[in-house]
C-alpha cells in the first residue's frame, strides 16, 4: 500500500460548533498515513483528498476517540494521591506497572476518595473537522 505524507490545515469543532482544535495562526499539521499518527476516521478522509482540496465531514465517535465507557471511571482513595492540589478537570499523568504512560482526568474529589476519568476528553463526541490539503507526496 502506497504511504502519502500530507500536510493540512483543519479546524475541529464539537457538535455546538465550539473550536476544539485549530491549525490557524499556527504551522500547518503533516502526518503519514498508515502510520497511525491520528485518528482512524481523519486518516480515511484525508486520504480521500488531493492536494489543494478542501472538505468538511463529521466523524462519529467509534471513527474518532471511542465511546464513552463507564467503566473507565474510577473511585480512588484520597490518600493514593497524597500531596496533591487536586482540582477538578485536573489531568493527572499516572505509569502502569509495565511502564506505560497514561492520562486520567479528576472528575471530583473529597476528603476520603477522588473519582478519576480514563476516557479520552474526547470520547462520545462526534468531531467536525474542517480540512484543506495544501500538500500531499508520495513517501
Amino acid at each position: 500500500m502506497e504511504k502519502y505524507r500530507y500536510t493540512v490545515e483543519y479546524t475541529l469543532t464539537d457538535p455546538s460548533g465550539n473550536v476544539i482544535d485549530s491549525t490557524q495562526g499556527r504551522e500547518p499539521f503533516t502526518f503519514t498515513t498508515g502510520q497511525s499518527e491520528v485518528i482512524p476516521g481523519f486518516e480515511r478522509e484525508v486520504a480521500e483528498m488531493e492536494e489543494g482540496q478542501e472538505k468538511t465531514f463529521t466523524l462519529q465517535p467509534s471513527e474518532a476517540y471511542g465511546e464513552r465507557r463507564e467503566e473507565l471511571v474510577e473511585k480512588v482513595p484520597r490518600q493514593a494521591l497524597q500531596g496533591l492540589e487536586l482540582y477538578e478537570g485536573q489531568v493527572l499523568q499516572g505509569t502502569t506497572p509495565d511502564g506505560r504512560a497514561f492520562l486520567v482526568r479528576v472528575v471530583s474529589f473529597n476528603e476520603s476518595e477522588v473519582v478519576l476519568d480514563h476516557n479520552h476528553p474526547l470520547a462520545g463526541v462526534p468531531l467536525t473537522f474542517k480540512v484543506k490539503v495544501l500538500r500531499k507526496e508520495e513517501v
